[in-house]
């Protein structure tokens, strides 16, 4: 009934596509009912520019509701009785960021849907009727949201058979973890294995379908908080989270958000293939800076597609784009000099004097794309890299949170 909404849609370019290691090998998306085709990495738009659709190639999807940064006068601000109208902080630039973190690793693209309204205007996590608060052109966002969420599905369900469904939200609580949310409430987190692993509290997750249907046929309690649960997996990474193996289940006095409206429609709680969660971010390490989000994204990018191929396919051979063991080079700006050329342990990285304003980040990557650290940029920044990788280091920069280019670097020391 809402294909309606993807009548006038617009595209541009996705900015600045880069390559770090695969050469991308795009495919064409495929066709709903109005004949659109959606090309991976490209934008897609509703017909007032509030809702945005990445489109991918992979079996993800990642949703974005709480991020937006648009306020139209035209759109009263919501003020229904217990209506939340606060933004979650640096989401929307950290989907952005993890969308190409993995294209920079795989050469392929997530499918991303931005509600780009502040929650003042339009919370894409409700019904309409809290979502919108009566609005007519928020309700023309809301079903654009969630029809291109169902978009992502009709291209990817055919095509794997499966997927996962990620709601990325930020938190303000105390505990500074990531809270996933799997629809299981932290008193229902805490029942033994064998309770979690009933029909009963099965049908009441979100990840419902992967529970009986995963590679290692692992229980839906080990998928919770196992040492192949995604918690886990994440704080191996550096980054604690719950439910885990190392932190199984909020404790009853602790605040945790446990899904949302996005996560019971669109994962397989409602039944079919699509498994999915909501990833509540901390702010500290994760969100307070562009730095933390680029890296995080870069983290999370790496566990997700591990868990992917844990899990679901058992090989990320299974749902790979094509690659390319020459990638090519991709110029950063002129603005931009490193010195020397080849390196040994040492060189620096120059702003010149015509170099724009903003916030500069430089992510170094060694040849098989392991980050090996992200740095702020200041006029003049010396990086040591000791131990130093041989051969090529890749230099991938940021400006503002937008990727600008990429060039590989040479170790040589006599």
């Amino acid at each position: 009934m809402h294909d309606c909404y993807l009548l006038s849609l617009q595209s541009y370019s996705y900015s600045m596509t880069f390559r770090l290691l695969f050469l991308v090998l795009f495919g064409f998306g495929v066709c709903n009912a109005f004949a659109q085709t959606y090309v991976p990495g490209e934008s897609y738009f509703d017909g007032n520019g509030y809702v945005e659709y990445l489109a991918g190639n992979l079996p993800i999807i990642i949703t974005a509701p709480h991020g937006g940064l648009l306020a139209p006068a035209s759109i009263p601000d919501r003020d229904c009785a217990g209506c939340s109208v606060v933004n979650d902080f640096n989401t929307q630039e950290l989907a952005r960021a993890f969308a190409q973190a993995v294209h920079a690793r795989t050469g392929c693209w997530p499918h991303v849907i931005f509600n780009k309204l502040h929650r003042r205007k339009l919370d894409a996590n409700r019904d309409i009727a809290e979502a919108a608060d009566g609005n007519p052109a928020a309700e023309s966002a809301w079903y654009a949201f969630h029809a291109f969420v169902e978009t992502a599905k009709n291209q990817l369900l055919p095509q794997f058979g499966k997927g996962l469904y990620i709601d990325l939200h930020g938190h303000g609580h105390a505990i500074q973890r990531l809270e996933l949310g799997y629809l299981l409430s932290k008193a229902e987190l805490a029942l033994q294995d064998a309770t979690l692993n009933t029909p009963f509290y099965v049908d009441q997750s979100s990840i419902r379908h992967l529970a009986g249907n995963n590679v290692q046929s692992l229980s839906h309690a080990e998928l919770l908080h196992g040492s192949q649960s995604l918690g886990e997996l994440l704080a191996q990474r550096g980054y604690p989270a719950t439910p885990s193996e190392s932190d199984p289940f909020p404790d009853a006095d602790e605040d945790y958000f446990n899904g949302g409206y996005n996560t019971a429609r669109h994962s397989s709680y409602q039944n079919g293939a699509l498994d999915g969660l909501q990833i509540e971010c901390n702010r500290n390490g994760i969100r307070d800076s562009m730095h933390n989000v680029l890296r995080f994204a870069d983290s999370l990018s790496v566990t997700v597609m591990d868990y992917l191929g844990r899990h679901f396919f058992g090989s990320a051979d299974a749902f790979l784009c094509g690659m390319s063991s020459t990638p090519p080079e991709v110029s950063l700006p002129d603005q931009l000099l490193v010195f020397p050329q080849p390196y040994c342990y040492q060189f620096t990285v120059k702003k010149s004097r015509q170099a724009p304003p903003g916030n500069w980040t430089l992510g170094v990557y060694d040849f098989f794309g392991n980050m090996l650290g992200i740095h702020d940029l200041d006029d003049d920044t010396e990086l040591t890299l000791n131990p130093s990788p041989p051969g090529h280091v890749w230099l991938v920069l940021w400006v503002d949170g937008e990727m600008m280019g990429m060039r590989s670097i040479f170790r040589f020391c006599r």
